[in-house]
């Protein structure tokens, strides 16, 4: 059982060695790009060309350019070998990567240039050499071996996405349950602070006590009753606004207690992406393969569904319930201005990043799910 167990340990290691190799190089590969984009024109990386920038960010920008194409093609010699066993999203990752370090390749390097013309035309060379590979012995190796790389990657992917969402909610409620509430309400009786309501919190105790007022003198007056005397208003008003002063003091506690709950939730948030870091980036290839996986279609369908809810015309009524939510949360008063100007103001940065994600990189990934995107959008 114990050989059995480090063996399958053995193979899991193997897995996120490879998936971490082709994310670190797929990133490389998309960064090499951008660089291209953004100072060659989209041309190949020409360190002896001179730019419009200053010294100083040209060395830099090289720098970043060599690292990442010793990365790609450190990645290529040890992915390489285990080209059969990717699958179709994989493939094309490494095809991305292999078309960008064939633009650095010195032409002696390059066997399909320095070499003398085919006889056989590639795609039908390529046939045969699909055939050879599903005749070969070795095959169905190959294939168990592909699956259980992509169930490991899968099942690493699903445990750290599942911790980052459970550890924080789990050490929120635990720490404010065990922790926070009982300190909190141990020395609230000496701390004046805590014995007092937020200003806002009162303002609303005293228009609920004036509702309240009201509701009396509606119902004395609806049941034909005599109006309460003074004395009795006063003593009946006196009572309401106790209950109402305690429950505006827990109101203003447990924000407190919020706060700090959220603050332990956030620091077991940070411990997972610390003590996670593989499990992570293994996640984020998941996460790639799983988008760009989708259909042309699918893809267009999830952008306009996302952006019609965060940015759309719609949008500023579920950002005002969203914005109320979180300042009840933390026990702070909702300020109109405030709303208004993050609804005039964060859709917009959120659709100016959603637009220079699809140029920068949805563009140059899958072009087609782009054009669809626009059709979808009605040519807009």
């Amino acid at each position: 059982m114990g050989l059995t167990d480090w063996m399958g340990a053995f193979g899991k290691a193997q897995a996120l060695d490879l998936s971490n190799d082709l994310d670190r190089a797929y990133e490389a590969a998309l960064l090499i790009q951008s660089l291209e984009l953004e100072y060659y024109n989209d041309r190949p990386v020409r360190p002896e060309l001179e730019l419009s920038i200053p010294r100083s960010a040209k060395a830099q920008m090289l720098r970043r350019f060599r690292v990442a194409l010793q990365v790609c093609k450190q990645a290529l010699d040890a992915l390489e070998p285990h080209r059969p066993e990717f699958d179709g999203q994989e493939l094309r990752q490494l095809q991305l990567i292999e078309s960008v370090t064939a633009r650095y390749i010195s032409r002696s390097q390059l066997p399909s240039i320095s070499r003398s013309p085919e006889m056989l035309p590639r795609s039908l060379l390529g046939v045969f050499d699909r055939v050879r590979r599903q005749l070969d012995p070795e095959a169905e190796a190959t294939v168990v071996a592909g699956f259980r790389r992509r169930r490991d990657s899968t099942l690493v992917s699903l445990r750290i996405l599942l911790l980052l969402i459970l550890v924080p909610v789990l050490v929120s409620q635990v720490s404010l349950t065990y922790v926070i509430s009982p300190w909190i309400d141990h020395i609230s009786p000496s701390q004046s602070f805590l014995n007092q309501p937020r200003p806002h919190l009162a303002e609303e105790a005293s228009k609920e006590l004036r509702s309240y007022r009201s509701q009396i003198e509606f119902d004395a007056l609806l049941s034909g009753k005599a109006l309460p005397s003074a004395e009795e208003m006063r003593t009946e008003l006196a009572r309401k606004a106790s209950e109402l002063n305690e429950e505006a003091i827990r109101n203003s506690n447990q924000a407190i207690k919020n706060v700090a709950a959220d603050a332990f939730g956030l620091f077991g948030f940070l411990l997972v992406c610390l003590f996670g870091r593989e499990e992570i980036r293994v996640l984020r290839g998941f996460l790639d393969e799983a988008v760009y996986g989708l259909s042309d279609s699918a893809k267009a369908f999830a952008i306009i569904l996302f952006t019609d809810i965060f940015v759309g015309f719609h949008s500023p009524e579920g950002w005002t319930v969203l914005l109320g939510g979180i300042a009840h949360h933390f026990g702070l008063p909702e300020q109109e201005n405030f709303v208004l100007l993050f609804i005039a103001t964060f859709p917009v940065i959120l659709a100016t990043i959603f637009k220079y994600w699809i140029f920068r990189y949805l563009n140059r990934v899958s072009p087609s799910s782009v054009a669809t995107l626009h059709n979808m959008n009605g040519g807009g």
